[in-house]
């Protein structure tokens, strides 16, 4: 076996600053022989490690290299693979290896190196040691120990690399290792390059194509998802910024959370032919990406044009940001990028406010005490916007409430309002509960119903509550029966439905302000005349509807409501009046309003 059948196609001193220096931690470090096993059209990728024995097995089924090809591709550094300005692999993939110094991350990692590929039934394969390699001096080439020289074998072509010697203090548990790498390519694929991870206590992870997003995007409590272009067809007749990405074959999605996530979770990566071609960060778009919304998103964007260029490299070699400003058409894309997020950010607020204002009307609709005051007839504006104000305030995200503890601040906003008084004073069943006036009749028939209803929290002194109620009943009625009164006094007089000393002469009630000089009692037999008219009594119904308006004594009463200091009509009087009247006065509306 030829003992330098391998060279080392640089200085050994590179090994230290372009190789050890590069990465220091075991995903970025796997992430290269991932990439490079695509880059050879594998279509599975099996990475075994072993914490024990503190190795690292990575296998592929792709096409393997030749000797020369190992001497020539794998030892030799700063080899542009896209040089020949196709940038495809043999199968059509876009090709993801550029530098040539990825293989050297590995020395970050480990000081033992095993190479071993079988291409055309012939295995070749040798080991480059890191303190071998620092005992080599600048003028001599190092040699690996050759392992295999063109042995046949019967086995299908691909390559395995073996770490061996791991030189990190705490080997990344395997859990977090797969969603390490999850999030570093999202070109993983269970039919086309499926990525199986496993240990020595036989546990296994695939990466197939679910994992990158779901690196990504928030485990719980996902709000909303914006993926582009195809959620934004409406922005891409107009805004050209938005047009240009998609001209650019810019793809990508944004998640947003319900809650603030986690400062390691915010911000964007990029992605480059499927591979992290910047970390994940709020400010990858914009320096002052300081809006609310940053708190709250994370996603991706896979932009191949940022890498298509087969000779300028706008990448940190650590993969670590992009070089924005190295070039007039990046600064431009970044532009529109964030004109984008801008778009974004819009959306992403109208939405959040919806949602705010759904889940604030389902927290009312489940209280009962809420929803009473909500659908009671005589809801207060101010009510109504003050449980709408707190409830929102209630779902506000910065905000950790116990959904049991929301619902009691809730109730005891419900039990404050005027509303619930209303509803929940002794004498709230005064006043029928169909009573209710339309709103085409004039404001002030309807300022009075509303007044009956306040009056009715004044519970606590009982004469000056009847004493309210009495007079807002008696202006009720006054204020209803002479606006049917005055629409229909042509009706009346034509058909003789005046009640009372009403002279003959037609011209008396001709006269608006005659008929509001009327007595009331007249004007109220003269409306039930005018619905017997029109047929919504019978003459008998009329005589028991007057009769009974006679036995309640209603006016009389509210006569002596008005003058006669010492005495006072009780509650269950005050409500007779109400049920005797109501119905005619929901007659007239009926009449008013037609």
């Amino acid at each position: 076996m030829a003992k330098d059948s391998f060279t080392l196609g640089f200085a050994p001193s590179a090994v230290q600053h372009l190789g050890v220096g590069l990465y220091k931690q075991l995903p970025q470090a796997l992430m290269e022989l991932i990439t490079n096993s695509w880059d050879a059209d594998a279509s599975e990728v099996k990475i075994h490690i072993d914490y024990s024995r503190r190795s690292i097995s990575v296998s592929d089924n792709g096409h393997g290299m030749t000797l020369e090809e190992l001497n020539s591709n794998f030892l030799r550094v700063a080899r542009n693979r896209r040089s020949n300005g196709i940038g495809l692999t043999p199968k059509g993939r876009k090709l993801t290896g550029k530098k040539g110094l990825g293989k050297l991350a590995l020395f970050g990692v480990a000081d033992r190196i095993q190479v071993i590929s079988i291409k055309n039934n012939l295995k070749n394969g040798f080991e480059m040691n890191y303190r071998s390699i620092q005992a080599t001096s600048e003028e001599e080439f190092y040699h690996p120990e050759t392992l295999y020289i063109n042995e046949n074998v019967d086995k299908k072509s691909g390559t395995e690399i073996k770490i061996l010697d791991i030189s990190l203090q705490n080997i990344t548990e395997i859990n977090s290792l797969a969603l390490s790498l999850s999030k570093r390519f999202n070109l993983f694929s269970k039919s086309n390059f499926l990525v199986i991870l496993s240990d020595e206590k036989n546990n296994i992870i695939e990466l197939d194509e679910k994992v990158f997003e779901n690196s990504i995007k928030p485990s719980t409590k996902l709000d909303f998802t914006y993926r582009f272009p195809e959620d934004f067809q409406d922005e891409l007749k107009t805004n050209n910024a938005i047009i240009e990405l998609v001209n650019k074959n810019v793809r990508g999605a944004v998640f947003t959370k319900e809650t603030p996530l986690k400062a390691t979770e915010q911000g964007f990566s990029v992605l480059s032919h499927g591979k992290l071609a910047s970390e994940h960060t709020p400010h990858q778009f914009s320096e002052r990406a300081n809006d609310r919304f940053y708190d709250y998103a994370t996603g991706y964007f896979d932009i191949d044009f940022i890498d298509d260029s087969p000779s300028k490299d706008f990448i940190s070699t650590d993969r670590q940001a992009i070089l924005w400003n190295a070039d007039p058409d990046l600064q431009f894309l970044r532009e529109n990028l964030n004109k984008l997020m801008g778009v974004i950010q819009k959306r992403w607020r109208q939405d959040w406010n919806r949602r705010k204002q759904t889940k604030a009307e389902k927290s009312q609709g489940d209280i009962p005490k809420i929803k009473k005051v909500l659908k009671s007839p005589d809801l207060l504006k101010k009510d109504k916007e003050t449980i709408e104000i707190i409830s929102l305030l209630l779902e506000d995200d910065k905000i950790t409430i116990p959904t049991t503890l929301k619902y009691k601040i809730l109730e005891i906003v419900a039990d404050a309002t005027q509303t619930m008084g209303i509803e929940e004073n002794v004498y709230k069943d005064l006043i029928p509960n169909n009573f209710i006036i339309p709103d085409e009749l004039t404001s002030k028939i309807r300022m009075l119903r509303a007044e009956t209803r306040l009056a009715a929290t004044s519970a606590d002194d009982p004469n000056r509550f009847i004493l309210a109620q009495g007079l807002l009943l008696r202006g009720i009625i006054d204020t209803t029966i002479t606006s049917l009164l005055v629409k229909y006094k042509d009706t009346l007089t034509e058909h003789n439905l005046w009640s009372g000393k009403a002279p003959h002469n037609d011209q008396t009630y001709s006269k608006s302000a005659s008929v509001k000089n009327i007595a009331l009692y007249d004007k109220y037999i003269s409306a039930l005349n005018f619905f017997e008219f029109k047929g919504e009594h019978t003459k008998k119904s009329k005589v028991n509807l007057k009769n009974n308006f006679d036995s309640v004594g209603v006016i009389p009463q509210l006569d002596q409501l008005m003058h006669d200091e010492n005495n006072w009509p009780k509650f269950d009087k005050l409500k007779d009046m109400w049920d005797t009247v109501a119905p005619q006065l929901l007659l007239a509306f009926k009449y008013i309003k037609s």
